[in-house]
Protein backbone atom coordinates (compact mmCIF):
# COMPACT_ATOMS: atom_id res chain seq x y z
CA UNK A 1 0.00 0.00 0.00
CA UNK A 2 0.98 3.66 -0.32
CA UNK A 3 1.30 3.94 3.47
CA UNK A 4 3.67 0.95 3.62
CA UNK A 5 5.70 2.39 0.74
CA UNK A 6 5.98 5.71 2.56
CA UNK A 7 7.13 3.97 5.73
CA UNK A 8 9.72 1.77 3.94
CA UNK A 9 11.20 4.62 1.91
CA UNK A 10 10.67 7.30 4.61
CA UNK A 11 9.66 9.71 1.88
CA UNK A 12 7.94 12.96 2.88
CA UNK A 13 5.61 14.63 0.40
CA UNK A 14 1.98 15.59 -0.03
CA UNK A 15 1.23 11.90 -0.68
CA UNK A 16 3.59 10.76 2.07
CA UNK A 17 3.32 13.23 4.95
CA UNK A 18 5.49 12.76 8.00
CA UNK A 19 3.91 11.82 11.36
CA UNK A 20 3.98 15.39 12.63
CA UNK A 21 2.09 16.62 9.54
CA UNK A 22 -0.40 13.78 9.87
CA UNK A 23 -1.04 14.69 13.51
CA UNK A 24 -1.67 18.33 12.55
CA UNK A 25 -4.07 17.26 9.80
CA UNK A 26 -5.99 14.98 12.13
CA UNK A 27 -6.20 17.72 14.77
CA UNK A 28 -7.50 20.22 12.20
CA UNK A 29 -10.08 17.73 10.94
CA UNK A 30 -11.29 17.04 14.48
CA UNK A 31 -11.61 20.77 15.12
CA UNK A 32 -13.71 21.23 11.97
CA UNK A 33 -15.97 18.37 12.99
CA UNK A 34 -16.36 19.94 16.43
CA UNK A 35 -17.34 23.29 14.93
CA UNK A 36 -19.89 21.63 12.64
CA UNK A 37 -21.44 19.75 15.55
CA UNK A 38 -21.58 22.93 17.65
CA UNK A 39 -23.33 24.82 14.86
CA UNK A 40 -25.83 21.98 14.41
CA UNK A 41 -26.54 21.89 18.13
CA UNK A 42 -26.95 25.67 18.27
CA UNK A 43 -29.25 26.01 15.28
CA UNK A 44 -30.73 22.59 14.53
CA UNK A 45 -33.83 22.59 12.39
CA UNK A 46 -37.00 24.65 12.68
CA UNK A 47 -39.13 21.95 11.00
CA UNK A 48 -41.38 19.62 13.00
CA UNK A 49 -41.63 17.18 10.09
CA UNK A 50 -43.62 13.97 9.87
CA UNK A 51 -43.02 12.92 13.49
CA UNK A 52 -43.41 16.04 15.67
CA UNK A 53 -43.36 14.00 18.89
CA UNK A 54 -39.64 13.37 18.37
CA UNK A 55 -38.76 17.05 17.73
CA UNK A 56 -38.20 19.54 20.61
CA UNK A 57 -40.82 22.31 20.97
CA UNK A 58 -43.29 20.64 18.58
CA UNK A 59 -45.64 19.69 21.42
CA UNK A 60 -47.99 22.68 21.07
CA UNK A 61 -50.20 21.60 18.19
CA UNK A 62 -52.90 24.14 17.37
CA UNK A 63 -56.29 23.54 15.82
CA UNK A 64 -58.04 26.50 14.20
CA UNK A 65 -57.34 29.27 16.74
CA UNK A 66 -57.21 31.87 13.94
CA UNK A 67 -59.55 30.01 11.59
CA UNK A 68 -56.38 28.30 10.42
CA UNK A 69 -53.87 27.12 13.01
CA UNK A 70 -51.79 29.91 14.56
CA UNK A 71 -49.63 30.86 17.52
CA UNK A 72 -49.12 34.21 19.30
CA UNK A 73 -46.52 34.55 22.05
CA UNK A 74 -44.99 37.47 23.92
CA UNK A 75 -41.66 37.80 25.72
CA UNK A 76 -40.02 40.57 27.74
CA UNK A 77 -36.37 41.17 26.86
CA UNK A 78 -33.67 43.28 28.54
CA UNK A 79 -32.38 44.59 25.20
CA UNK A 80 -33.52 47.94 23.77
CA UNK A 81 -36.08 47.90 20.92
CA UNK A 82 -33.45 48.87 18.33
CA UNK A 83 -31.34 45.81 19.20
CA UNK A 84 -34.34 43.47 19.30
CA UNK A 85 -35.42 44.72 15.87
CA UNK A 86 -31.93 44.27 14.45
CA UNK A 87 -31.63 40.71 15.79
CA UNK A 88 -35.08 39.59 14.60
CA UNK A 89 -34.46 41.07 11.15
CA UNK A 90 -30.99 39.49 11.05
CA UNK A 91 -32.37 36.00 11.79
CA UNK A 92 -35.11 36.38 9.17
CA UNK A 93 -32.72 37.75 6.54
CA UNK A 94 -30.06 35.12 7.17
CA UNK A 95 -32.44 32.27 6.45
CA UNK A 96 -30.92 30.42 9.46
CA UNK A 97 -31.66 26.80 8.53
CA UNK A 98 -32.81 27.86 5.05
CA UNK A 99 -36.46 28.27 6.02
CA UNK A 100 -36.80 31.93 7.05
CA UNK A 101 -37.32 35.06 4.94
CA UNK A 102 -37.59 38.76 5.74
CA UNK A 103 -40.57 40.29 3.93
CA UNK A 104 -40.47 43.80 2.51
CA UNK A 105 -41.24 45.60 -0.75
CA UNK A 106 -44.46 45.71 -2.71
CA UNK A 107 -46.90 48.58 -3.13
CA UNK A 108 -47.60 50.00 -0.65
CA UNK A 109 -44.33 49.38 1.18
CA UNK A 110 -44.58 50.79 4.73
CA UNK A 111 -41.38 50.88 6.75
CA UNK A 112 -40.60 48.85 9.87
CA UNK A 113 -39.77 51.90 12.02
CA UNK A 114 -42.79 53.15 13.97
CA UNK A 115 -40.90 55.67 16.12
CA UNK A 116 -41.75 58.73 13.99
CA UNK A 117 -45.44 58.18 14.85
CA UNK A 118 -44.87 58.57 18.61
CA UNK A 119 -47.34 55.79 19.49
CA UNK A 120 -47.94 55.50 23.23
CA UNK A 121 -51.23 53.58 23.52
CA UNK A 122 -51.93 50.77 24.01
CA UNK A 123 -48.13 50.32 23.99
CA UNK A 124 -45.16 52.48 22.97
CA UNK A 125 -44.66 50.54 19.72
CA UNK A 126 -41.24 51.07 18.12
CA UNK A 127 -40.94 48.57 15.25
CA UNK A 128 -43.03 46.15 13.22
CA UNK A 129 -41.59 43.30 11.13
CA UNK A 130 -42.92 40.63 8.78
CA UNK A 131 -41.34 37.38 7.70
CA UNK A 132 -42.07 33.99 6.21
CA UNK A 133 -41.28 30.45 7.30
CA UNK A 134 -40.97 27.77 4.65
CA UNK A 135 -41.44 24.04 5.12
CA UNK A 136 -40.60 21.42 2.49
CA UNK A 137 -44.23 21.07 1.38
CA UNK A 138 -45.36 24.66 1.94
CA UNK A 139 -43.04 27.49 0.87
CA UNK A 140 -43.00 30.76 -1.03
CA UNK A 141 -46.49 32.22 -1.14
CA UNK A 142 -47.72 29.17 0.80
CA UNK A 143 -45.12 29.55 3.56
CA UNK A 144 -46.33 30.41 7.06
CA UNK A 145 -46.78 34.13 7.75
CA UNK A 146 -44.74 35.64 10.60
CA UNK A 147 -45.52 39.01 12.19
CA UNK A 148 -43.65 40.78 14.99
CA UNK A 149 -44.08 44.01 16.90
CA UNK A 150 -41.60 45.47 19.35
CA UNK A 151 -42.58 47.93 22.07
CA UNK A 152 -40.49 49.75 24.65
CA UNK A 153 -40.84 48.34 28.16
CA UNK A 154 -38.86 50.15 30.83
CA UNK A 155 -35.21 49.94 29.77
CA UNK A 156 -35.96 46.84 27.69
CA UNK A 157 -38.52 45.61 25.22
CA UNK A 158 -41.69 43.62 24.77
CA UNK A 159 -41.62 41.36 21.71
CA UNK A 160 -44.86 39.90 20.36
CA UNK A 161 -44.51 37.14 17.78
CA UNK A 162 -47.20 35.64 15.53
CA UNK A 163 -47.17 32.67 13.17
CA UNK A 164 -50.09 31.63 10.94
CA UNK A 165 -50.37 28.51 8.79
CA UNK A 166 -50.77 30.11 5.36
CA UNK A 167 -52.12 27.31 3.15
CA UNK A 168 -55.93 27.26 2.98
CA UNK A 169 -57.54 24.49 5.01
CA UNK A 170 -54.69 24.30 7.54
CA UNK A 171 -56.85 23.61 10.59
CA UNK A 172 -53.96 21.90 12.39
CA UNK A 173 -50.24 22.66 12.37
CA UNK A 174 -48.60 19.67 14.07
CA UNK A 175 -47.00 22.12 16.51
CA UNK A 176 -45.15 23.97 13.72
CA UNK A 177 -46.22 27.55 14.51
CA UNK A 178 -45.01 27.35 18.12
CA UNK A 179 -41.82 25.60 17.02
CA UNK A 180 -41.09 28.33 14.45
CA UNK A 181 -41.36 31.12 17.02
CA UNK A 182 -39.42 29.22 19.69
CA UNK A 183 -36.61 28.44 17.23
CA UNK A 184 -36.40 32.04 16.04
CA UNK A 185 -36.37 33.47 19.57
CA UNK A 186 -33.54 31.16 20.63
CA UNK A 187 -31.45 32.17 17.64
CA UNK A 188 -31.79 35.91 18.29
CA UNK A 189 -29.65 35.12 21.37
CA UNK A 190 -31.48 37.86 23.24
CA UNK A 191 -33.56 35.97 25.78
CA UNK A 192 -32.20 35.76 29.32
CA UNK A 193 -35.20 33.69 30.44
CA UNK A 194 -36.58 30.61 28.76
CA UNK A 195 -40.13 31.55 29.69
CA UNK A 196 -42.54 33.37 27.45
CA UNK A 197 -46.32 33.75 27.47
CA UNK A 198 -48.77 32.22 25.01
CA UNK A 199 -51.23 34.98 24.16
CA UNK A 200 -53.42 33.08 21.70
CA UNK A 201 -53.46 29.79 19.84
CA UNK A 202 -50.41 27.50 20.15
CA UNK A 203 -52.80 24.73 21.24
CA UNK A 204 -54.08 26.42 24.38
CA UNK A 205 -57.72 26.97 25.33
CA UNK A 206 -59.12 30.17 23.86
CA UNK A 207 -59.13 33.21 26.13
CA UNK A 208 -56.59 31.78 28.61
CA UNK A 209 -53.05 33.21 28.87
CA UNK A 210 -50.53 30.53 29.74
CA UNK A 211 -46.87 30.90 30.69
CA UNK A 212 -44.80 28.13 29.15
CA UNK A 213 -41.19 27.06 29.22
CA UNK A 214 -39.48 27.45 25.85
CA UNK A 215 -37.06 24.62 26.52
Amino acid sequence: SRLHTCIRTRRTSFLCPNLEDMARLLFAFAALVGVAVAIEEATGSSICGDDPAKVPDCNHEDLGSCGNACCVVEVSLPAAPTEVYARVKEVLSSGMDGTFEYVTGGDPNPGDDLRPYNISQPKPFQFIVQGRHNAPQYKGENGDILDFNIAARGSGSSLRMFSLSRIHGALGDGGQNFKTLSFLLKNTQLATSTDFTIVHGCGKALGVSTAVSEG
